[in-house]
């Protein structure tokens, strides 16, 4: 193996660790907004927002990394894919932050509200989305196509909860059940989770590009 070589092999396992610290901190930042909005949790909702500072730091690590692996190691073919996946990904891990962020925020609006924090419709909708996160991840560690296609085909159930508590809003705001203002922030929390399994999507199709050269069946590489 030529030195060369052992020096890329380095710089993109470093970079894949800190993909998975980014990861770590983004699926962490998820659970914690959804306990800090169920439970009406101000305090914690505020540790949120400031920790995604962390989130966009380690983007512009990441980013810089993979640029500079580009033009100091010059890869190729695979190595190349990967490293340029990299960049388009960790926009979806950002993005993915900001969302709980979102979520963090909306609790900070409803702390006043006494209404039953989180319906366990959206909590079941929630542990799918988180779960698309992480194993899309996984799956680009593994360069698994399956299971990268596994959780595009898992963005169907999402879509379905989601529309399910829609139907369901609208049933309770009709019967006067509840607080229509709580009910208008748990539609937004909803939404949010339904995006933050769309970037999940996104991330499983980088992994697809990496491995064939191909995303959304347009030949990039």
């Amino acid at each position: 193996m030529t030195a060369m070589r052992k020096g890329l092999e380095v710089a993109i396992e470093e970079l894949r660790l800190d993909v998975l610290k980014m990861t770590k901190q983004v699926i962490a930042n998820i659970n914690d907004s959804l306990e800090a909005f169920k439970n009406n949790d101000s305090k914690l909702a505020n540790e949120i927002i400031k920790r995604d500072d962390d989130v966009d730091k380690l983007e512009e690590i990441i980013s810089k990394d993979a640029l500079k692996i580009i033009w100091k190691e010059q890869p190729v073919a695979r190595d190349l894919r990967f490293v340029t996946g990299i960049l388009k990904l960790i926009t979806d891990l950002e993005r993915i932050g900001d969302h709980a962020t979102d979520i963090a925020e909306i609790t900070l609006h409803t702390t006043e509200i006494k209404n039953k924090r989180l319906l366990p419709i959206t909590l079941q909708m929630a542990d799918i989305a988180k779960t698309m996160v992480f194993d899309s991840t996984v799956a680009l560690f593994k360069i698994d196509v399956e299971m990268a296609k596994a959780v595009i085909a898992t963005d169907d159930q999402v879509d379905e909860y989601f529309n399910n508590i829609v139907k369901k809003m609208a049933e309770v705001l009709k019967e006067e059940k509840d607080d229509p203002e709580f009910i208008i922030y748990l539609l937004m929390v909803a939404k949010y989770i339904e995006r933050i399994a769309d970037h999940a999507v996104n991330i499983a199709e980088w992994v697809i590009f990496i491995s064939s050269g191909e995303h959304k069946n347009t030949p990039l590489f």
